[in-house]
């Protein structure tokens, strides 16, 4: 079972997204720490969710801090590359959201 990542700049009929897939396991791995360390918005990913951008830049952040703190060194790429989704949702001019979903 994977999750896609996706970070979506634009109105719902038109927009593009960027996307990353994790396996649950991974992601459940980040969910067990981001509960542990008090990290709300990374804890909260559990379930299917959609974050707005102040939530996608407090995801990235969070798991920046996990990263700077070595709580899961061997899924550092991982890490950034779901990081990096969530900044460029983050960083966007207009409308923007985060979605993690279960992907098919």
């Amino acid at each position: 079972m994977r999750y896609a990542i996706r970070g979506f700049r634009g109105t719902r009929r038109s927009s593009v997204y960027r996307e990353y897939l994790v396996s649950a396991t991974l992601l459940m791995r980040v969910v067990e720490v981001a509960e542990q360390k008090g990290f709300p918005v990374s804890a909260s990913l559990r379930e299917d969710r959609e974050l707005n951008k102040a939530e996608a830049r407090q995801l990235a952040g969070e798991l920046d801090t996990i990263r700077a703190r070595q709580e899961l060194p061997e899924l550092d790429c991982d890490l950034v590359a779901i990081a990096e989704v969530a900044r460029w949702c983050a960083h966007a001019r207009g409308e923007a959201r985060l979605r993690i979903a279960l992907h098919n």
